[in-house]
C-alpha cells in the first residue's frame, strides 16, 4: 500500500540514519518485494528512544491489518469508537480486514498463499498461526524480524520484556528473535497512573450448585472424596449428575490431574520431564473411578454423546436442573440463569470451585491455561525499510497507560468518565450509554465493545469485563477469577513450545491415531464396555506399538527448546 506524505518522512533523522539492508535471506519464498524479510540493521551510532511522543507523524499515515473479527452491530473494527480515537492521537489510520473468526483458520491459509500481505496480521494461539513458527516465517522472507525496531524504537516494549519472564518467554521466538509484537495481559492502577503486567487467571472452571449445598447443609467440596458424597447427595434428591467431556475428562483435565497426570502429554512430577499420561496407573485408577461414578448414575448418561462444550454454552444445562457440578465461564456463575431469564428459580446460584484433590492440602496442577503474552501481531515484509521505524512507534504507544485506558473503556466523556471519590472503589465510571443501552437488541457488554477494544495489539486490561459487571450489582466474576486463582499449571506442558515444521509433521503423523485411540478406549472404559482390569494392559501396548514413546520424545524437544531460549537482544 502507497503511504501519504512517505517523501516527507524520508526525511526525518531517524530514517535518514536507518540502513537498508540487502534483501531477503537465499532461498526465502517471500511474494512481496516491498521490503527485507529481516529486520534491517540501525547505525549503532542512532540512540534508542525513550519514549513515545504524539502524534507519531505530523500528517496522517496508513498502514494496513487483517484480523479475525465478529461483531454484531459493526461491519468493520475501524468503526470502533476507541480505534478512531488512536487515531486521532497518532496520525495513524489503518486500513482493516476483517474476517469471521469461525473461518480464520482456512481465510488465513489463503491470504499466506497468495502471496498477496497486509502490512500487519494479527494471530492467535489457534486459528492464526504461521505455519513452522515465526522464525519460520522470517526464513520465508514474509514476516519482518522486529528485534532492532524493539531495541531501539520501542523503549516500552522493551522495558516489558526486560522486567517481565513470563512476557520475554513467550515473546521471543526459538531463535531469539522478536518475530512479533505480542498482546501483553495486564490490568491499571489509577491512583498511580500505571499499568501493571499481570497474567489473567482462569476465567473458566468447576462449579456447583451452591442453593443445593446450602438445602442440604453440604460444603463446597475440596477432596474427591467428598465431591462423591456430594453428587451421590444431590442425585438422592435432586436426580441431577455431574458433566464430563466426550473424551471423559472434565475441563483442563480436571480430577484426572488430581492424580497427577493429564489425558495427553504432562510434566512428570510437575519437572521439566515429559510424559504421556494414558500409559500410567494413575490414568488406570482415574478411570476405575470414573467407571464406579458412571455405573452408580452420578456422571451424565449421554457424556459420550453430547457437545463437549454443551455445558458451556447451553444455558438449559443448569437451569433445567440437570446438571448439580460441571464446567463455566466466570461470566455464567452465580445467578447468571436467573438474571437472564433461563429459569424462573431465583435462588439459583452456580458457585466457582476449586477442582478436587485426593489429599486435603494437595494443589490443583492444571487450570484453564493462559499466557501473560499472547495474540501475537505480525508484521509482513509489506512494509518498507523506511516505513517500519514508524509503524514499530505507532505499536509501541500500544504499551502506555494512556492506551490501555482507552482499550479497556473507550472514550472519555463518552462511554466513561473518571471519578476520583467513588465509594466503590471504580476510578473508571461507565456512563449510561453503556449502563442503560438504547438499543434494546444490545446488552451492555455488546455497547462496551463499540467503544473499547479486544484481542488488540498492546497492553489488554483483563478486569475491566468484570468491572462492568461488579458496577451493575453482578458480582460472581470477580469471585470467579479468585476461586480459579487457586490453580496451577504445573502438570501442564507449556502452552507455547513450539515444533519445527519437520517436528510438527512426524508428531502429527503418528498423534492423530494416537489420540483417537485414547479417547476411544477412555469412554469405553469409563462406559463398562471394555474390563479395565482385564484389557488395560492390551490397551498399553497399543500405544507402545503406536510409537507414542517418539510423540514424548519429540515434545521433550520442544519443552527442552522453549525453556532455553535466549533473547539475543540480552547476549
Amino acid at each position: 500500500m502507497k503511504k501519504r506524505l512517505l517523501a516527507a518522512l524520508l526525511a526525518l533523522s531517524m530514517v535518514a540514519a536507518f540502513a537498508v539492508s540487502c534483501g531477503d535471506d537465499e532461498g526465502s519464498s517471500s511474494g512481496s518485494t516491498s521490503g527485507s524479510s529481516t529486520a534491517s540493521m540501525v547505525d549503532e551510532s542512532v540512540e534508542p528512544l525513550t519514549e513515545i511522543t504524539l502524534p507519531i507523524v505530523e500528517e496522517t499515515m496508513s498502514f494496513s491489518e487483517w484480523r479475525p473479527w465478529s461483531n454484531n452491530f459493526m461491519d468493520n473494527y475501524g468503526e470502533v469508537k476507541g480505534i478512531q480515537k488512536i487515531e486521532e492521537l497518532t496520525n495513524i489510520h489503518i486500513d482493516y480486514t476483517c474476517v469471521p473468526t469461525t473461518s480464520a483458520k482456512e481465510k488465513f491459509g489463503l491470504l499466506l498463499a497468495s502471496g498477496e500481505y497486509p502490512d500487519m496480521i494479527e494471530g492467535d494461539g489457534g486459528n492464526v498461526v504461521y505455519p513452522g513458527g515465526l522464525d519460520a516465517g522470517i526464513n520465508d522472507g514474509v514476516l519482518r524480524d522486529m528485534t532492532e525496531m524493539v531495541r531501539v524504537y520501542m523503549p516500552n516494549y522493551r522495558k516489558v520484556m526486560e522486567e517481565n519472564e513470563d512476557v520475554k518467554q513467550v515473546a521471543i521466538t526459538d531463535e531469539g528473535k522478536n518475530g512479533a509484537i505480542y498482546m501483553i495481559r495486564a490490568i491499571l492502577d489509577y491512583p498511580t497512573k500505571s499499568v501493571i503486567v499481570e497474567n489473567e487467571p482462569a476465567w473458566c472452571g468447576m462449579g456447583v450448585r451452591q442453593d443445593w449445598l446450602d438445602e442440604l447443609n453440604m460444603e463446597v467440596p475440596t477432596t474427591i472424596d467428598e465431591l462423591y458424597e456430594v453428587l451421590v447427595a444431590f442425585k438422592e434428591n435432586y436426580g441431577a449428575w455431574m458433566h464430563l467431556y466426550q473424551d471423559g475428562t472434565i475441563g483442563s483435565d480436571y480430577i484426572l490431574s488430581a492424580f497427577g497426570v493429564t489425558q495427553d502429554f504432562y510434566m512428570i512430577d510437575r519437572g521439566d520431564q515429559v510424559g504421556f499420561g494414558p500409559s500410567t496407573d494413575a490414568y488406570k485408577e482415574y478411570l476405575k473411578l470414573m467407571r464406579d461414578w458412571y455405573a452408580e448414575g452420578l456422571i451424565d448418561p449421554d457424556f459420550a454423546s453430547t457437545n463437549s462444550t454443551a455445558i458451556l454454552t447451553d444455558n438449559e444445562y443448569y437451569a433445567n436442573d440437570k446438571c448439580g457440578v460441571g464446567m463455566v465461564y466466570q461470566g455464567t456463575c452465580g445467578s447468571f440463569h436467573y438474571t437472564n431469564g433461563y429459569t424462573e428459580n431465583e435462588d439459583i446460584w452456580l458457585q466457582p470451585m476449586v477442582a478436587p484433590v485426593l489429599n486435603e492440602g494437595d494443589t490443583v496442577g492444571t487450570t484453564f491455561q493462559s499466557e501473560t503474552a499472547c495474540n501475537p501481531q505480525m508484521i509482513t515484509t509489506n512494509v518498507s525499510d523506511e516505513e517500519l521505524p514508524i509503524l514499530a512507534q505507532w505499536l509501541d504507544w500500544h504499551y502506555t497507560y494512556d492506551y490501555l485506558v482507552i482499550q479497556s473503556y473507550g472514550v472519555e466523556g463518552e462511554s466513561f468518565t473518571i471519578t476520583e471519590d467513588d465509594p466503590d472503589g471504580y476510578y473508571y465510571y461507565y456512563t449510561d450509554i453503556i449502563r442503560n443501552p438504547v438499543d434494546s437488541q444490545m446488552t451492555s457488554g455488546d455497547v462496551v465493545f463499540t467503544y473499547a477494544l479486544f484481542n488488540n495489539v498492546g497492553f489488554m486490561n483483563w478486569q475491566s469485563r468484570f468491572e462492568l459487571n461488579a458496577s451493575m450489582g453482578q458480582t460472581w466474576p470477580p469471585i470467579a477469577y479468585e476461586t480459579w486463582a487457586n490453580q496451577t499449571d504445573d502438570l501442564m506442558v507449556p502452552l507455547n513450545a513450539s515444533f519445527t515444521p519437520e517436528e510438527s509433521q512426524e508428531y502429527q503423523n503418528l498423534y492423530v491415531d494416537i489420540e483417537s485411540y485414547v479417547a476411544e478406549n477412555t469412554v469405553q472404559f469409563i462406559m463398562g464396555t471394555k474390563d479395565i482390569d482385564a484389557e488395560w494392559d492390551s490397551f498399553v501396548s497399543g500405544l507402545e506399538s503406536m510409537n507414542v514413546a517418539r510423540c514424548v520424545e519429540l515434545k521433550q524437544i520442544s519443552v527442552d527448546r522453549y525453556l532455553n531460549k535466549k533473547w539475543v537482544l540480552e547476549e
